[in-house]
C-alpha cells in the first residue's frame, strides 16, 4: 500500500488538488471530492449535516457526460487524527486518511477520513459545499485503499493512474473552459466543452486522444485557441 510519506516524512498537501477557497465550483464533479454539510441519517436514523467523499468514477456517476446519476456513492467523512506511516500502508484499510483536509481549521479536526464502512448513495443536488478535491496522487491512493479494502487485492497506483488519467485531465480542461466562459450558465458551459472535445477531426476526437498523456499539451493548446476564436465571434 501507498502513502503520501517520502522517506518517513508526510507531504498531505500531496493528496490535495485543491483544498477550501482554492476549490473551483467550475470543476465537474470528480472521484475522492469532498463535500460538507450534507444531511444524512446516521445509525441512530438521527438526520444531521455531515461530510462525504465521492467514490464513484466519474462514468459511472453521468450517462451523458454531463448530468450526474440520480444517486451517487459516498463515504461519510469524519474527524480523525493522523496515522504514522505503519498504520497508513499496513492498517486501517476501511479508511482514506485525509490528513490536512481542513488547514483553515488550528484544532485536531483539521484532519479526517472517509470511512468505508459507513456509506450512501446520496442526490446530486446535496452536493453543493465542496471543500476539498483530491490531486491525481490522491485519486489513486483513494482507489488502492478502496479496492483493496473491497477485494483485499493490492493495485499500484500506477496502474489506477493509467486508467483515470485521461478523464481528470478533461475535468481539468472543462473547469478551465467554464472560468473562461464564465458569463454562461455553468451546465451549457460543460456541455459546450464536451462537444468541443467530442468532435470529429480525422477519424479521431481529442476525448479520445486524452488517453494518451502525451497529446495532453496539444489538446490544451487548441482548446485555448478555441475558446479565444468563440469568445471574439
Amino acid at each position: 500500500m501507498e502513502s503520501p510519506y517520502v522517506e518517513g516524512v508526510p507531504d498531505w498537501g500531496a493528496l490535495y488538488r485543491a483544498r477550501g477557497d482554492e476549490v473551483a465550483a467550475t470543476r465537474p464533479i470528480f472521484t475522492g471530492d469532498v463535500f460538507t454539510g450534507v444531511e444524512l441519517p446516521g445509525s441512530t436514523g438521527k438526520i444531521k449535516a455531515r461530510s462525504v467523499l465521492v467514490l464513484q468514477h466519474p462514468c459511472s456517476m453521468r450517462t451523458n457526460g454531463v448530468d450526474l446519476a440520480w444517486k451517487v456513492l459516498v463515504a461519510e467523512v469524519a474527524n480523525r487524527k493522523e496515522l504514522d506511516e505503519q498504520s497508513w500502508v499496513g492498517g486501517h484499510f476501511n479508511l482514506m486518511p485525509l490528513p490536512g483536509l481542513r488547514p483553515d481549521i488550528a484544532s485536531q479536526s483539521q484532519h479526517q477520513a472517509a470511512n468505508f464502512d459507513n456509506l450512501y448513495t446520496v442526490a446530486p443536488a446535496l452536493l453543493t459545499s465542496r471543500i476539498a478535491s483530491l490531486s491525481p496522487f490522491g485519486v489513486n491512493v483513494l482507489l488502492q485503499r478502496w479496492v483493496h479494502y473491497s477485494s483485499r487485492v493490492v493495485v499500484p497506483t500506477h496502474t489506477f493512474h493509467e486508467q483515470t488519467v485521461a478523464f481528470y485531465e478533461e475535468a481539468d480542461l472543462i473547469e478551465e473552459w467554464c472560468d473562461e466562459a464564465s458569463s454562461e450558465d455553468l451546465q451549457a458551459a460543460t456541455q459546450a466543452c464536451l462537444n468541443w472535445l467530442r468532435t470529429d477531426r480525422d477519424g479521431s476526437t481529442y476525448q479520445e486522444l486524452l488517453k494518451d498523456p502525451q497529446s495532453h499539451s496539444m489538446i490544451r493548446r487548441a482548446m485555448r485557441k478555441a475558446l479565444k476564436e468563440r469568445n471574439q465571434s
